[in-house]
């Protein structure tokens, strides 16, 4: 394995995101609103379920779920990481995944859920203010059933760094 370098990791759809943001908006205005950010995005990200694919680098999740019981989860991503840098090895694409099991639910109202096809990384615990980090497409549908919950496992949902 080759020798290790330091680097700030994010999706490349969420930084051509970014740059289409810094021509529209200037760059002053889009550096105030990354300084605002965490430094570090394990523990300041959530996973979102939708009905639909929201699509990288969104600013919205109309597709979101919207089941009584429901709610955005925090999440921490295992990383390749030396204190708060996310390490690259330029040999290897470097990779990161859920470092623990995510539960949604138990789903209250006599529905249950409705049928999600796709996970979400945002930016924000609630609301519309947020970007798409990444979106993973599910093999087949999933609903839960009234009581049930839904289970995203440790080490699932890989996003690999280009």
């Amino acid at each position: 394995m080759g020798e290790s370098a330091f680097g700030v990791w994010a999706p490349k759809a969420y930084l051509l995101a970014l740059l289409d943001q810094v021509d529209s908006q200037g760059s002053a205005a889009v550096r105030a609103q990354v300084q605002a950010r965490p430094a570090d995005p394990s523990g300041s990200v959530y996973l979102a379920l939708c009905t639909s694919d929201p699509g990288n680098g969104a600013s919205e999740l109309s597709s979101e779920l919207t089941a009584v019981g429901y709610q955005r989860q925090a999440v921490r991503l295992s990383s390749p990481k030396n204190g708060s840098a996310f390490v690259v090895d330029p040999a290897a694409p470097a990779q990161v995944s859920l470092a623990g099991s995510v539960v949604f639910g138990p789903f209250t109202a006599n529905s249950g859920s409705g049928a999600v096809t796709h996970m979400a990384l945002v930016t924000a615990a609630t609301g519309t203010d947020l970007a798409v980090l990444a979106v993973w497409p599910l093999d087949a549908p999933v609903t839960a059933a009234q009581g049930d919950s839904l289970l995203a496992s440790a080490g699932t949902l890989t996003i690999k760094v280009d």
